[in-house]
């Protein structure tokens, strides 16, 4: 089943985040979540509450947010209220490290040897109905997966990991919207 994924990214990692988006793993799928960045401008002027309901108005018919995690995107407060937004929605979540992406101006691949940290670490998910998960809160990041994406080519695609559709299914129905 096609679902309507949401994406949450810092805009410093827009180059990296448009080679997922352009991977050709949307083909037939609804996206949202891919700012305008005149848009997004737009919107920022009139203040945190306008971008709070531009963002929710984004969200609106998603099942799934794909949190794309770059070097600085635990440092952004709009991903960590998309986020939020997400867990408060029961929406699934899915991280997908986009470190390991070039973009313009580097000579090789930035931070391949350090993984950024994980924006989902710093979410709780609430407690279920049974009394196991009352007693445990657990992180977002404990709840759902965290995959990295890996550069066309490299050896860590060269059997097709890079399975954003399984990944965002997988979320769907961890998050029960099946």
């Amino acid at each position: 089943m096609a679902r309507v994924v949401f994406f949450s990214f810092d805009y410093d990692d827009v180059w990296r985040v448009n080679q997922v988006r352009n991977s050709g793993k949307f083909v037939g799928e609804r996206r949202s979540g891919f700012r305008d960045k005149a848009e997004y401008e737009q919107v920022k002027r009139r203040g945190d509450a306008a971008i709070k309901r531009w963002i929710r108005e984004q969200m609106l018919g998603c099942s799934v947010t794909c949190v794309l995690i770059g070097s600085a995107t635990h440092e952004s407060k709009w991903v960590h209220f998309e986020i939020q937004e997400s867990i408060s929605s029961g929406m699934g979540l899915v991280g997908v490290y986009v470190h390991k992406l070039k973009a313009p101006g580097q000579s090789s691949q930035f931070g391949t040897l350090f993984t950024p940290r994980n924006p989902l670490d710093d979410h709780t998910m609430p407690a279920g109905d049974d009394a196991i998960s009352r007693m445990f809160a657990d992180r977002a990041s404990d709840r759902y997966e965290t995959h990295t994406w890996e550069p066309t080519g490299s050896f860590g695609n060269l059997f097709g990991s890079n399975d954003l559709g399984v990944w965002v299914e997988e979320a769907a129905s961890r998050a029960g919207r099946v």
